[in-house]
């Protein structure tokens, strides 16, 4: 096999492992964010505490003297791509705690196909006609969903979704931009301005042993370990593989919480989100094959 060959094969399998193994660590995001009895703010400010606080003392031990060094590079750019996460982490909760969570994980697993839109308008990476297309079903299935939660308060959970999958696409285009970006530092930044953000809101940051309990295993663990795997997979995945593997978090989530909650998808989300994951996954599947056949 050739080197380059070589190269671009073991490039794509990384990537594939970091993208697969970060989502399957995110999929109980949802359950722990429905468990934690706290309102959304102290919610929020040990989230991003805590992540900051994992992946700092991470860096700490992997680099030791350097570490202020991964933190100074990122820039104003890795700054701004910071402040995203964080208001995506923020829109996330917003979301979670205002509609269903079929719904939310739903409504942002069209994130990989708007980072592919916002890469054709942005990083002139032309997008193809099946893309398009699948924009067009996509915007259809989310006003399909989003009818039911009219005049209710899931219209804000819809929203807050919607807006999650914006920021997040925004994210994924712009880590793509700057493919020599360390996810680590980028997440770990996040969390800290997510709870200088939030401090303000958040009363008396109290919570209760089990808030404990499940407020660690989001913050030290799920949270900055699943997000510097999947933030680290655009590097070297095209972005129809990385919205292959975001939609096991569509199918995984949702069942979580109706394993343990016994919380069961609108009927709204299970049609539109039929179409919408279907459409996903085509765009997907023609997308790899195309690309296989062009690098043959």
């Amino acid at each position: 096999m050739p080197p380059q060959t070589s190269r671009l094969a073991n490039d794509h399998a990384r990537g594939l492992v970091l993208a697969i193994v970060g989502i399957l660590i995110l999929s109980p995001d949802s359950l722990l964010v429905r468990l934690i009895a706290a309102d959304q703010w102290t919610l929020l400010f040990w989230r991003g505490m805590m992540t900051f606080v994992t992946l700092t003392a991470f860096l700490l031990f992997s680099h030791r003297r350097d570490t202020l060094k991964r933190f100074h590079a990122l820039g104003i750019k890795g700054l701004a791509i910071a402040a995203l996460l964080a208001l995506n982490t923020t829109l996330f909760v917003v979301s979670i705690r205002h509609t269903a969570v079929a719904n939310t994980l739903v409504l942002v697993s069209v994130a990989p196909l708007l980072a592919a839109v916002f890469s054709s308008f942005f990083l002139a990476e032309h997008a193809p006609l099946r893309t398009w297309i699948a924009t067009l079903v996509s915007v259809l299935s989310i006003g399909y969903i989003m009818r039911e939660g009219l005049g209710t308060t899931n219209l804000i959970g819809d929203t807050a979704a919607l807006g999650l999958a914006l920021t997040l696409a925004a994210v994924l285009t712009l880590l793509r931009a700057r493919r020599s970006s360390d996810a680590v530092p980028i997440v770990a930044c996040s969390g800290l301005l997510l709870a200088v953000a939030v401090f303000p809101f958040s009363g008396r940051l109290f919570l209760s042993n089990s808030d404990w309990l499940y407020m660690s295993i989001l913050g030290l663990f799920v949270i900055p370990v699943s997000f510097a795997f999947t933030l680290s997979a655009p590097k070297f995945l095209p972005a129809p593989e990385v919205g292959l593997v975001f939609l096991l978090e569509t199918v995984l989530g949702p069942f979580l919480v109706w394993l343990v909650m016994d919380e069961e998808p609108p009927s709204a989300t299970l049609v539109g989100g039929t179409v919408l994951v279907t459409t996903l996954a085509l765009h997907a599947v023609l997308g790899l094959r195309l690309s296989s056949a062009v690098h043959r």
